[in-house]
């Protein structure tokens, strides 16, 4: 067999992309992964996995990668004033640079071969030319199956939809939700603010909304979902993140200090995920504005159907156009939820009387609490 030939290849080495790989690898499919990255690397995530993420990685044999994860039993909502706790099993937080490494490993463990510190670019239908960021050489890959798992930022798509030339575009480009808001986030020493091991903590604001939670070592990693205008108006993430944990801040130099990432536009949607020869998973099929804890879970899970469908397209039992109705019956539902929740997230007014409402009704919000993240048909 041809070491540049794969039964299937995937781009990106995220929850999404290596999820994948392990599916596809469990499949009986010869499988490479392409990452531009070099790893461990940091992520603007609010690093909290959820059941369903959990469960994902259990079912892939690979969550030993969540060895010293910090289970999460409390979350914390602030709003104009008022705050409800929400107690429960809500997953476990871990870092991004830890994890996304470990997962690697592992898929490299079972055989796959990885790439990282390359850029890809699908150029025709199985066809990718993979280019090593550092020294600037490439190479010609070939597969049965291409499954992009590249991110929001992930830039292999762009040469597909005008090749071949002529053709019409197989896979078109973003579809940014008018008023979406950006990310932005970093990982604060532990003394940098207030933080409770095991609890997330949200704040919703004018604006946005910022989430804390301690990761396994101590760190304090932040997250946050803003209007763009009003990190500029603030003066840019640490700013903002400053002006909204206001009275969580300990040490303000920290946060200043910190190494501060942003993101394109969250709320996004692609036309297709599919085409000849190609899927398209994770983030880069589609995002929804954060806040209920889901997004990673719902990758692993995409991801996981992915590479089980790509490795049966490879063997010829299956076809990618299968793709598009199998990702919708997984996440759907989920997403219009969280969806939902984010656009009223919008008025603080509103999430503070919410919240003080619920407040005289504890049992609903706990009812609705415990169906966010948790394991499903669709994903056991």
């Amino acid at each position: 067999m041809n070491d540049d030939r794969f039964d299937v290849l995937v781009i990106g080495a995220g929850p999404a992309g290596t999820c994948a790989a392990l599916a596809a690898i469990a499949a009986g499919a010869r499988t490479a992964i392409v990452e531009r990255a070099d790893f461990p690397r940091a992520k603007v995530c609010g690093c909290c996995l959820s059941p369903a993420g959990v469960a994902a990685l259990r079912a892939l044999g690979a969550d030993d990668a969540l060895r010293d994860a910090v289970p999460l039993r409390e979350v914390t909502v602030e709003a104009s004033g008022a705050i409800a706790r929400i107690e429960g099993d809500r997953g476990v937080a871990i870092g991004r640079d830890a994890l996304d490494d470990r997962l690697l490993r592992h898929a490299r463990a079972r055989g796959a071969v990885a790439w990282t510190g390359t850029t890809a670019s699908v150029t025709a239908p199985g066809s990718v030319t993979a280019t090593d960021r550092a020294g600037g050489s490439t190479l010609e890959l070939r597969a049965g199956v291409v499954v992009v798992a590249d991110g929001l930022g992930g830039s292999s798509l762009a040469a597909h939809g005008t090749t071949p030339a002529g053709a019409p575009e197989a896979v078109p480009g973003w579809r940014i939700a008018r008023g979406s808001r950006m990310g932005f986030g970093a990982v604060l020493p532990g003394d940098a603010v207030r933080c409770a091991p095991g609890c997330i903590t949200m704040k919703v604001v004018r604006g946005g909304y910022v989430g804390l939670v301690r990761l396994p070592d101590g760190r304090v990693d932040v997250a946050a979902a803003a209007d763009p205008k009003m990190v500029r108006r603030l003066g840019g993430p640490a700013a903002c993140a400053e002006a909204w944990l206001a009275d969580h801040v300990l040490r303000a130099d920290a946060i200043r200090d910190a190494a501060w990432r942003g993101t394109p536009a969250l709320t996004r949607r692609r036309a297709r995920v599919d085409g000849p020869g190609l899927m398209v998973v994770g983030d880069a099929s589609g995002y929804v504005e954060p806040f209920t804890g889901e997004g990673m879970g719902w990758a692993m899970n995409a991801g996981r159907a992915a590479g089980a469908l790509a490795a049966r397209v490879a063997q010829g039992s299956a076809r990618t156009d299968d793709w598009p109705r199998a990702l919708h019956a997984l996440a759907s539902r989920d997403r219009i939820r969280c969806r939902a929740i984010a656009l009223a997230l919008r008025s603080p007014a509103f999430t503070g009387a919410a919240l003080r409402a619920f407040a005289l009704a504890p049992s609903f919000l706990d009812a609705f609490a415990r169906r966010i993240g948790k394991p499903t048909a669709r994903t056991a």
